[in-house]
C-alpha cells in the first residue's frame, strides 16, 4: 500500500515536471519565433523603404521635368535647407539623392517595426498592407514633409531674392534654371503632389515588406520541415 502511494506521488511529480518543461520550451519557441519575425520585418522594411525611395525619386525627377523645373531641384533645395549652403552643382544633387534614400530606408524600418510587436499586428500587415501603407504615407507627409517644407525649405527660398535663379549646373555649363519666385509660387501644388507621392511610398513599402517577410518566413518553414 505504501509502495502504491509512493509510486502515485512520483508519477504526479514527473507529470508536473514534464508539463513545466513543455511550458518552458513553448515559451522559448515563442520567443525565438518572435525574434525571427522581428528581424525579418525590420530587414524587409529597410529594404522595402530603399526600393520605394528609388521609385519615388524617379517620380520626383519626372515630375520636375514635366513641371519645367531643373531636374534635381528638390534635392538641391533639400540639401541647401539642411546645410545652409548654396551649392547647385550635380554633386549637390547626388548628395541630396543619397540623403533621401537613407531617410527612406530608415523610415521603412520604422514603419515596419510596429507589426513585429505581436501576432495580431503581423496578421494585420498580411491582411491590410495596402490600406496601412496609404495611411503610413499620409502620416509621413503630415509629420515630416509638411514641417520640413514650412520650417526649412520655404524660409530658405524666401530668404533669397525672388529674382534669383536656381540652376542645374554641369561641366558644360547651366543645363536648366528656374527663378526662386516661380518656385515659391508653385509650393502649394508641390505640397499637395507630395501627399500623393508619400502615400505611394508607404503603399510600396508595406506591400514589399509583406512580400519579403512572407518569402523569408515561408522559406524558413520549408527548411525546417
Amino acid at each position: 500500500m505504501i509502495f502504491v502511494i509512493s509510486f502515485s506521488k512520483r508519477r504526479k511529480y514527473y507529470i508536473r515536471a514534464y508539463l513545466a518543461v513543455l511550458r518552458r520550451s513553448s515559451t522559448v519557441r515563442k520567443v525565438v519565433e518572435s525574434g525571427k519575425r522581428y528581424g525579418a520585418l525590420l530587414g524587409s522594411g529597410a529594404a522595402s523603404g530603399l526600393i520605394a525611395s528609388l521609385a519615388l525619386s524617379a517620380l520626383i525627377l519626372l515630375a520636375e521635368r514635366v513641371a519645367g523645373l531643373p531636374v534635381g531641384a528638390f534635392y538641391l533645395v533639400l540639401l541647401a535647407a539642411i546645410t545652409q549652403s548654396a551649392d547647385y552643382s550635380m554633386y549637390a544633387i547626388a548628395q541630396g539623392l543619397l540623403l533621401h534614400l537613407a531617410a527612406g530606408t530608415f523610415i521603412g524600418l520604422v514603419i515596419s517595426a510596429p507589426f513585429a510587436a505581436s501576432r495580431r499586428a503581423y496578421s494585420a500587415l498580411l491582411r491590410f498592407a495596402p490600406g496601412l501603407g496609404l495611411a503610413a504615407g499620409a502620416t509621413i507627409w503630415l509629420a515630416l514633409f509638411v514641417p520640413v517644407t514650412f520650417g526649412a525649405m520655404i524660409p530658405l527660398l524666401q530668404s533669397l531674392d525672388s529674382q534669383s535663379v536656381i540652376s542645374q549646373r554641369a561641366p558644360v555649363g547651366n543645363l536648366f534654371q528656374v527663378a526662386v519666385g516661380d518656385l515659391l509660387a508653385m509650393m502649394d501644388r508641390v505640397l499637395y503632389t507630395a501627399l500623393a507621392f508619400n502615400m505611394f511610398y508607404g503603399l510600396v513599402t508595406l506591400i514589399l515588406t509583406r512580400s519579403f517577410v512572407g518569402a523569408l518566413i515561408g522559406r524558413k518553414k520549408q527548411v525546417i520541415l
